[in-house]
């Protein structure tokens, strides 16, 4: 019989197994949604009286729901197809921006159920409040059980165990600890991670039925700065320290302008929303504007000065993507931020920068494209970091701090 790879750090009691089947079965019509029974066996190689156990045990949970498939071709007993109930479980999801932050219950296909704007404070200790007053009256306001966990996607550098800020310049933050503060003493699981990263899970985690998954990609987020989720081979790259993806903070001109962070000649200094608010002033001749999004509204009108800032940043961005297109020879860059709300406008000159700067062969694959959830990116991988650690044993492999792999029969 096949069996399926789990690792733990002991042996695998009973109810474990079930467990461990359950989310097997999970994953498979989640990845496959109205999948059959038969096909979900030929996938996970379980029995079919396994199959039939486990579905109707998750049915009974209202984690599963099966429907009849209108086939007028076929004779015999009508075909049935499996989906996951979106709102069997649920996650919260918290976007930490210095524009104003954002927490949002949010279900298994990526609606937000319900939403609230916290506005920025600089002092981190009354945002950190903020934030848990609002998590706790969503949680208060759900369905006991309900709620898996609470993502928070937060910018610049920090531990995704703790929450610790190791440094997030654009908000003025160096080692805060905002993870303790802001999970106070709900007793529910909180997941940590910088926001270019979760942006990156909702890309692959949220997909329009029919789009082509992606597994080797980068998510490029400009919004408060510059910064990069990477994935690669379905999985997220973290690094050594769990830093990895500060995309901002390459050199790209190196006698070129400071840096927050202590260095000159940063990408973000160069594309980034706060970069086409300077180039804007210096098109039209010393004029100012509030946020970047209207520098783009702007553009969108025509305004010569607003178009020129945008084509600038563009050109700029695609300096910093040629080089990422080498190190990652990823299928796909997607864009999130301002460039990608407004990707009709930056598309062109972005693409004559890569032109001139990737060979025929290295193009000819490479897709470059705007976020399919704009706005909305950072918030729903924040949840999708709570969704991804329910479906972990298989779908991302071992939990961390597993220590060695045990194999367990595929039965029920």
């Amino acid at each position: 019989m096949p069996s399926v790879t789990f690792t733990t750090r002991g042996a695998l009691r009973k109810s474990a197994l079930r467990e461990a089947n359950e989310r097997l079965i999970l994953s498979a019509v989640r990845q496959n949604p109205s999948i059959s029974r038969p096909d979900l066996a030929r996938i996970t190689g379980l029995s079919a009286s396994s199959i039939s156990f486990i579905v109707n045990r998750l049915k009974q949970a209202h984690m599963i729901l099966e429907e009849p498939v209108d086939n007028h071709a076929r004779v015999g007993r009508r075909p049935t197809a499996l989906r996951l109930a979106a709102d069997a479980k649920t996650a919260i999801g918290v976007e930490v921006a210095i524009t104003g932050s954002r927490v949002a219950l949010v279900d298994l296909e990526g609606k937000k159920l319900r939403e609230k704007v916290v506005p920025w404070h600089p002092n981190y200790e009354i945002v950190a409040q903020r934030l848990h007053a609002a998590v706790a009256a969503m949680l208060g306001r759900s369905a006991a059980g309900n709620v898996l966990g609470v993502g928070v996607g937060l910018p610049g550098s920090l531990e995704s165990r703790t929450g610790r800020v190791i440094a997030a310049e654009n908000l003025n933050w160096f080692n805060v600890e905002f993870g303790r503060l802001l999970r106070g003493r709900l007793a529910l699981p909180f997941r940590f991670e910088n926001n270019a990263r979760v942006a990156a899970l909702a890309e692959r985690w949220f997909r329009t039925p029919g789009d082509r998954e992606l597994h080797d990609f980068v998510f490029v987020m400009m919004s408060g700065g510059l910064g990069a989720g990477i994935i690669t081979n379905g999985r997220l790259l973290e690094g050594f320290s769990g830093t990895a993806g500060e995309f901002g903070h390459i050199s790209l001109h190196p006698e070129g302008r400071p840096c927050s962070c202590g260095s000159r000649g940063c990408l973000e200094e160069y594309a980034s929303d706060r970069a086409l608010l300077r180039y804007y002033a210096e098109e039209s001749g010393g004029n100012s504007l509030p946020a970047a999004e209207a520098v783009l509204e702007l553009a969108g009108g025509g305004d010569r000065a607003a178009l020129a800032a945008v084509h600038r940043m563009a050109r700029e961005l695609a300096l910093g993507l040629s080089n990422l297109v080498w190190i990652f020879n990823p299928e796909a860059v997607v864009v999130g931020g301002c460039a990608g709300e407004a990707w009709r406008l930056v598309e062109e000159p972005l693409w004559e920068v890569l032109r001139s700067r990737l060979p025929e062969y290295v193009r000819a694959a490479l897709r470059v494209l705007p976020s399919k959830h704009t706005a909305d990116a950072v918030l729903l991988g924040a949840a999708s970091l709570v969704f991804s650690h329910f479906f972990t044993s298989f779908e991302h492999g071992s939990a961390s701090g597993a220590s060695r792999p045990v194999t367990i029969s595929a039965g029920a």
